[in-house]
């Protein structure tokens, strides 16, 4: 399977922004033993390795998933090779190099110590028995997510680019068919309590057009305060603002 042109550069960036490999004691911090995996650890890795493509919650709506066009399925809930423990710890470890896994698929076995690998295993497993306790468990984990410029960048080109643009000058390919037109958002000058409540709340909240959608339903706090860095990074008044 040939992934997209041009796809690899974008990937590779990407996964130049996750965090650094968090040091194995911290499996004391979720599991109360060091070196002991647990599903709270596993959520955590999840929403620091593995949100970026296959989306906080596992359903494949990461911010590089969206973004890409024609990126392929990410849904963990519909697995075409990996389907039990054993082959998904295998697809996790090792990737593309594992049965027919799709070569964007990065291997992690380098990446992870082995207390992180089982403990992602046993998340994806959970998530794929009780969606409902699996998404609780990532979304408390997604709320301990250090918000950045960065992944609001990411965040911002998946969820935001269709009508604001990818730059933020209210160009998207949707903003011809919308009245009003979508905010050029580098003119902005509003403050962030504000871009807070109309990303969270939605345009018709604050007075401002009802085709501004309500996102805190898909986005967590983390994720709204990172997309706000980002757009500050557009605003050339606010960019010392930013991380």
């Amino acid at each position: 399977m040939r992934p997209p042109s041009g796809i690899f550069p974008l990937l590779l960036a990407a996964l130049a922004l996750l965090p650094a490999q968090a040091p194995a004691s911290e499996s004391a911090t979720f599991c109360g033993e060091e070196a002991a995996p647990c599903l709270q650890y596993g959520a955590a890795i999840f929403q620091q390795r593995c949100a970026l493509c296959h989306g906080s919650d596992g359903l494949g709506e990461g911010p590089l998933s969206l973004t890409v066009k024609d990126y392929p399925s990410a849904n963990l809930l519909e697995p075409r090779v990996a389907k039990e423990g054993v082959s998904l710890r295998r697809a996790i470890i090792e990737g593309p190099r594992f049965a027919d896994i799709n070569p964007l698929m990065p291997p992690w076995g380098d990446e992870l110590t082995v207390t992180q690998l089982d403990s992602v295993t046993m998340f994806v497993g959970y998530l794929r028995k009780d969606l409902e306790g699996a998404l609780k468990v990532a979304r408390e984990a997604a709320q301990k997510t250090e918000p950045s410029a960065k992944l609001g960048r990411a965040i911002f080109l998946g969820r935001c680019s269709l009508c604001h643009g990818q730059e933020g000058l209210g160009d998207g390919r949707m903003a011809t068919r919308l009245s009003p037109k979508p905010a050029n958002l580098t003119k902005s000058r509003a403050p962030d309590g504000y871009l807070k409540t109309i990303i969270a709340k939605g345009g018709a909240a604050v007075g401002r057009s009802e085709k501004m959608p309500v996102w805190e339903g898909d986005l967590t706090g983390p994720e709204i305060d990172s997309v706000i860095l980002h757009l500050n990074t557009l605003r050339p008044a606010r960019k010392g603002a930013a991380k």
